[in-house]
């Protein structure tokens, strides 16, 4: 395996190649950024580290199948780990309401703050002012879609909005959110 440094900018593609000091350095650079967004979606620090692990075994074996073109390196491991963050929270409802069937009752611990501390101040200030500058119809579908979970067609029924105006909403907030976060990227 070749594991002589990567240029910055370019450490998936580093990664598809087998080198490892890329994929510890994407690790590094990006998973506290990943944790903290499994946090506010999951709001289970074991849940989002399990997530977490996951997302950075499937960039390892898929970091092949990163497009530069289609965006930036720490957007490609947001949509896996948001994606894997859905697919864990679904199956935990699917379980408690299995269990609130059988009349058990379960709690879940609220690690609300541990967002705060895992993001890196600086990224987590840039993305709430990047929020906070959208028209509040793009954040609300946008917060919806990311925080909750919600798919487009759940956002328009609970905005009772119609289905093409939330597309439309995401896919503006979305442009808008990676003009303003560039120099993350």
């Amino acid at each position: 395996m070749d594991t002589t440094a990567p240029v910055a900018a370019a450490l998936l593609p580093a990664v598809a190649r087998g080198n490892v000091s890329a994929f510890e350095e994407l690790y590094d650079r990006y998973a506290s950024t990943v944790y903290g967004l499994l946090l506010r979606i999951l709001s289970n620090a074991d849940d989002a580290q399990e997530v977490l692990q996951e997302t950075f075994v499937k960039a390892w074996t898929s970091a092949k199948m990163f497009d530069s073109v289609r965006g930036s390196e720490v957007a490609w491991l947001i949509s896996i780990a948001r994606s894997r963050g859905i697919d864990r929270l679904r199956s935990r409802k699917v379980r408690l309401e299995r269990e609130d069937e059988a009349g058990r009752e379960i709690s879940f611990l609220d690690h609300s703050t541990g967002a705060d501390t895992a993001i890196q101040s600086e990224e987590r200030s840039a993305v709430r002012r990047a929020l906070a500058e959208l028209p509040e119809a793009q954040r609300v579908a946008l917060e919806l879609a990311y925080f909750e979970g919600l798919s487009q067609l759940e956002i328009a029924a609970r905005l009772n909005e119609p289905l093409g105006t939330i597309k439309t909403r995401m896919q503006l907030g979305m442009k808008k959110l990676r003009e303003r976060l560039q120099a993350f990227q």
